[in-house]
């Protein structure tokens, strides 16, 4: 095992560990298609979610934030180039090939950034369905061993600011 910041960070490991090495059946088969639902190619749907319970008023913070998460994420993978937990780590179970840096969760990010621009136009069936969306894309990404806690928590934090800056540059330009 590779010394690596994030793998100096001892609750990150322990619970990457609790969380990936806890086995299911039924998690196995369902995050083998749910993962989908935190790549940017999944983002019909929530643009239909967000038409069926908000109607257009949202549509344009939510472009402008994914903009910025869009932005936002490959910059900072670039800029900490983050390994893998399975680079770093023995015996990783993997669900789905990873490629590319891991640190924050891109896919946390998205769907962080989609939940925060729901909290602002009053639908609370929306805003549950996507809280819940929310933690499990994030739980996956964990269960899967495509990332670490700490990656996924990163992308939920710089998923919801996307969606405040975004929130801010609507009001200014």
């Amino acid at each position: 095992m590779r010394r690596d910041w994030e793998v100096a960070i001892k609750w990150n490991i322990e619970l990457f560990y609790l969380i990936n090495h806890r086995r299911f059946k039924f998690l196995d088969r369902f995050y083998r298609y749910f993962f989908y639902m935190g790549k940017t190619y999944s983002l019909p749907i929530y643009f239909l979610l967000f038409y069926i319970f908000t109607g257009t008023s949202a549509f344009k913070h939510l472009i402008v934030s994914l903009i910025i998460t869009g932005i936002l994420m490959p910059t900072l993978k670039y800029i900490f180039r983050h390994k893998r937990p399975s680079s770093l780590l023995e015996n990783v179970y993997l669900l789905e090939p990873v490629s590319l840096k891991s640190f924050p969760s891109a896919d946390s990010g998205y769907v962080a950034t989609i939940f925060a621009v729901s909290l602002f136009y009053g639908s609370l069936p929306l805003s549950i369905i996507l809280f819940i969306l929310m933690i499990l894309v994030g739980y996956g990404r964990v269960y899967m061993g495509a990332h670490f806690p700490l990656d996924v928590i990163t992308g939920y934090l710089f998923g919801v600011f996307s969606g405040l800056i975004g929130l801010y540059f609507l009001s200014y330009f």
